[in-house]
């Protein structure tokens, strides 16, 4: 395959870039967001995380690596808050594993189908409300486990609703742009029936050439034309 028209790459190439710019974005804006909600502390108005938008972002393109993005995003945030007031070892545990349960959406993208996903907002909307919830439920259910309260995980969860707002509005805009909210096996089989078919046009113009009846009659003589 080819790379900004110059370059060939394999497919393997193209999907470990992807899949580490994508973990870059993650790490970058976890760390923006820590240290600034750290840096302004009572005065955040809210506290949101981008990891369900990106995990479903990662889902979408490449399937069950996703969820790799989900439990390190856990791991992440519990060493960035090592040192916070109130930590509790049991937070590693609750995040890391409470986070791989948004996996639960790879069963959505198996029945349910990613181009569906994809081609109806209201099926994208729903598949990035089911990433939060699974999230929020996963991290309650392992916070009952060491003896916490389940609704009131379930509840503290919930009183960040920015980040489900974030979430979706990132999955609305990127499934409105070519490729980004799609399957890349199939994205990439897309583009080069694309190209192939490009080039089988007609060298002067966009549009196949077209040949009338009566110019076939004439091409098929045997004579010559002048």
């Amino acid at each position: 395959m080819r790379k900004n028209g110059s370059r060939l790459i394999s497919f393997r190439q193209y999907c470990l870039t992807d899949l580490f710019l994508f973990a870059v974005i993650l790490i970058a804006f976890e760390l923006i967001l820590h240290f600034a909600y750290r840096a302004f502390g009572q005065a955040t108005l809210f506290f949101f995380s981008p990891m369900p938008a990106i995990v479903l972002l990662v889902m979408m393109r490449w399937g069950w690596p996703s969820v790799f993005y989900a439990v390190f995003d856990g791991l992440l945030y519990c060493l960035l808050n090592l040192k916070t007031e109130g930590f509790e070892n049991s937070f590693f545990a609750i995040y890391i594993i409470g986070n791989a349960a948004i996996m639960v959406l790879l069963l959505m993208t198996r029945f349910m189908g990613r181009k569906r996903i994809a081609g109806k907002w209201y099926f994208s909307l729903l598949f990035t409300v089911a990433g939060w919830l699974a999230v929020v439920l996963g991290r309650a259910i392992v916070a009952a486990c060491f003896g916490k309260n389940f609704l009131g995980a379930v509840l503290n969860q919930l009183m960040e609703p920015m980040t489900l707002a974030i979430s979706v509005l990132i999955i609305l805009v990127m499934r409105r742009l070519d490729g980004m909210f799609e399957w890349q096996r199939g994205f990439l089989k897309r583009l080069d029936e694309e190209r192939k078919e490009k080039m089988r046009r007609d060298t002067y113009g966009d549009e196949p050439l077209e040949i009338d009846e009566e110019s076939l009659k004439i091409l098929k003589k045997d004579d010559d034309l002048y």
